[in-house]
């Protein structure tokens, strides 16, 4: 398996650097430790699920959040809240089974 590249120091400035990879699991490797300083950084916060506020989860499931209250009046969506009627807080994966149209929170009862 070949793998053919250019070094950063053969490219002229605003140049694309030229990577050709061909089957050689090494060279996606060395690839992805030259690619890496110019992505974001992904923290385990945002990989993770954690705890969503109704604006944070209505944004992520690309809807409002009238919508989202709608859902939880209908116990569609399960939530949780600190207090009754206090600020709702949503875990991500339920907020995808919800956009998915499942009905994983419903029979679980909010707090």
């Amino acid at each position: 398996m070949n793998v053919t590249m250019v070094s950063p120091a053969q490219v002229e400035p605003r140049q694309p650097l030229a990577v050709v990879i061909t089957g050689d699991e090494s060279g996606l490797r060395h690839l992805a430790e030259l690619l890496a300083p110019y992505l974001p950084v992904m923290d385990g916060a945002t990989n993770d699920d954690r705890w969503l506020s109704t604006r944070e989860a209505a944004e992520y499931a690309g809807t409002t959040p009238r919508a989202l209250h709608k859902a939880m009046s209908a116990r569609a969506i399960h939530f949780e809240q600190d207090t009754p009627g206090g600020k709702a807080w949503f875990k991500r994966a339920d907020v995808d089974a919800w956009r998915r149209g499942e009905r994983q929170g419903a029979g679980r009862l909010a707090a």
